[in-house]
């Protein structure tokens, strides 16, 4: 289980907690842009070791107390089933999907690019 880096997001995950029931059980997201933000989605990448990989996204979260720049929020459990561990994945890589700040234009995650990056995160992890 690892969180994939992403440089243009608005928000990052900082912590993550997962469980043999949830995978994605908790996590912590931080503001790290210049306006507040009013909901939040999560998505994952399962990478098979064949090199097959699927993009999941969560339901969309909204904040009730928006998250303020430089501040963190605790996201609930998004209920990521632990079968892609029965079905030998190689690597589950969580990100930030979309932000949705108070104002303005949402902001919405490359998905070709998250989950070339988990492939590539899971074969570093491979070796």
């Amino acid at each position: 289980m690892v969180s994939i880096p992403q440089q243009d997001s608005p928000a990052l995950l900082v912590s993550t907690t997962h469980t043999t029931s949830d995978l994605l059980s908790a996590a912590t997201l931080k503001n790290v842009g210049q306006m507040s933000l009013s909901a939040c989605r999560l998505g994952w990448v399962v990478v098979f070791p064949s090199g097959n990989s699927e993009v999941h996204l969560g339901a969309p979260i909204n904040i009730s107390t928006e998250i303020e720049p430089g501040a963190t929020w605790d996201a609930p459990a998004q209920s990521v089933s632990p079968e892609c561990e029965k079905q030998r994945a190689a690597a589950v890589a969580f990100f930030v999907a979309e932000v949705f700040p108070s104002t303005g234009k949402p902001w919405k995650a490359d998905l070709i690019q998250m989950r070339q990056q988990a492939r590539r995160m899971a074969a570093q992890a491979e070796r």
